[in-house]
């Protein structure tokens, strides 16, 4: 039924109606199919608002489609939950908010297991987050914002299965990490080209993106921007691991990562992956070395010999340790005279010690071609004595770290080895020469996605209706500051 919204928000407690479950009838309904089947919703035609006052439920065959604008507002500690399709497909934006922003959270959106979920331009703030039991689970364009902990303890979008997807996204200062799954759950999870800032406000053990065993497929981390908030002294920025044995791929690739208490790390066992081209710059919240505060650490107690992490093109900054390398299982290649590692080094160490690699391990470690002190032509003598092996300890494995790079390697040289851009500062349009096909995506300083396209191999010509500003420009190779002015 057609209700205009006229009591204040204050008054909401007042209202008692009872939940709503949709007919299972295998019918697909809008906000104003609901609002017109139920005394739950209620609606404000001149703020284009909807108000929820109780628990609504799409049940198994039904579908929950939003295809226009609107704002959600949504009682406290009240929970939709969706057994059947939610397709938020939204022109601009769809928001779902509080009745009482900063003070009250609603409880959030439960995924049932058999239910199939799809949003875009989707914005949800200071709600309870949202927990997927189930496997189909899409998200682009959206953000996840200011969520407590309410249905989703383990994070503001929680995964227990299946190969979710999320891209171009927004996740801020939420209470718990921004996305994660349990420890014996196999969750593949894709997530590219995103923004995190300051998550896990409750400053637990957990870094901002926190995810278990990937199963079959890789867990696929390319392209974020992960900032954290520096009175945080126990969060991290990426972990995937596997603590209970079950099979793990990560693939982590040209994220920018800074002001955590560590930046990357792969721990338990029954682990291989890739961490290749990220800025790990600062991540060094952590107040006692002992308990942690690397760049990269992989700490794996057991594992086949055949699985490697490969670790290549990084660029470590300002951590307490650059790369350590924990326990028996922990086989790790960070460069061969084919493939050099192109690994770079500069300020990592805590106690007035500098520490680019700490291999505490029993294994040998490749790590051919990198640049151990940037800015400097380096002597042996001067590299290994920020390198922690067998030299120092025989019960630790030998590091290979010979042809070191350091005189003829800087950050802008490796990048112009596959990419370029210019002219820089410029009016909108510009050239990207690069030697491989690539997608590429600009965002603003807000980590908002503004423009996105394709990159064949030689000279793009680049044509943007941007405003004045500074942008970020992120391909599967590099990533580049753009002034338009």
């Amino acid at each position: 039924m057609k209700k205009t919204l006229t009591l204040s928000l204050a008054l909401l407690g007042q209202l008692i109606f009872a939940q709503y479950t949709t007919p299972n009838e295998g019918k697909t309904y809008r906000i104003a199919d609901l609002d017109a089947l139920t005394d739950i919703l209620t609606f404000d035609e001149a703020s284009n608002t909807y108000l929820l006052t109780d628990d609504l439920t799409i049940s198994a065959n039904d579908t929950f489609l939003a295809d226009s604008d609107y704002t959600l507002v949504i009682s406290e500690a009240k929970l939709i939950t969706i057994a059947g399709k939610i397709d938020i497909n939204a022109p601009k934006e769809i928001l779902f908010t509080s009745d009482s922003p900063g003070s009250s959270y609603f409880k959030g959106i439960r995924l049932e297991e058999g239910a199939i979920a799809s949003f875009n331009h989707f914005k949800m703030v200071y709600g309870g987050g949202i927990r997927s039991l189930n496997e189909a689970f899409t998200m682009n364009n959206s953000e996840i914002s200011y969520q407590y902990g309410g249905t989703s303890t383990g994070g503001a979008i929680n995964f227990s299965r299946g190969n979710p997807i999320i891209k171009n996204s927004i996740f801020k200062f939420n209470k718990t990490p921004a996305v994660g799954s349990g420890a014996n759950q196999a969750v593949a999870l894709t997530f590219e080209n995103n923004h995190l800032e300051g998550n896990n406000q409750e400053n637990s053990n957990r870094p901002q993106i926190n995810m278990g065993p990937s199963g079959n497929n890789p867990t696929i981390i390319r392209g974020n921007t992960i900032i954290g908030d520096r009175t945080l002294t126990r969060v991290g920025g990426i972990s995937v691991s596997s603590l209970l044995g079950v099979p793990n791929e990560a693939i982590i690739e040209n994220n920018t990562i800074r002001d955590n208490r560590y930046g990357i790390t792969i721990s338990g066992s029954n682990s291989k992956g890739k961490i290749i081209g990220n800025i790990l710059e600062n991540n060094n919240t952590e107040t006692n070395p002992s308990n942690g505060g690397s760049g990269i650490s992989i700490y794996l107690a057991s594992n086949p010999a055949t699985n490697f992490i490969d670790i290549f093109d990084n660029q470590i900054r300002g951590s307490l340790w650059g790369i350590t390398n924990i326990e028996k299982g922990a086989f790790i290649n960070l460069g061969t005279a084919s493939r050099p590692g192109n690994n770079i080094f500069s300020n990592n160490g805590n106690g007035g010690v500098v520490y680019a690699l700490y291999n505490n391990s029993v294994n040998p470690v490749s790590a051919i071609g990198n640049c151990w002190i940037e800015d400097q032509k380096s002597s042996e003598e001067q590299v290994e004595n920020v390198i922690v092996h067998q030299k120092d300890n025989a019960a630790l494995g030998v590091v290979d770290y010979s042809n070191f790079l350091c005189n003829n390697l800087g950050t802008s040289e490796v990048n112009s080895k596959r990419f370029a851009l210019y002219p820089n500062p410029n009016h909108g349009t510009f050239t990207v020469d690069t030697k491989e096909k690539s997608s590429f995506q600009i965002f603003d300083v807000n980590g908002r996605l503004v423009h996105q396209g394709e990159l064949k191999v030689g000279q793009n010509a680049v044509q943007t209706n941007l405003p004045k500003g500074v942008y970020i420009l992120k391909t599967s190779q590099s990533s580049s500051k753009i002034v338009v002015k």
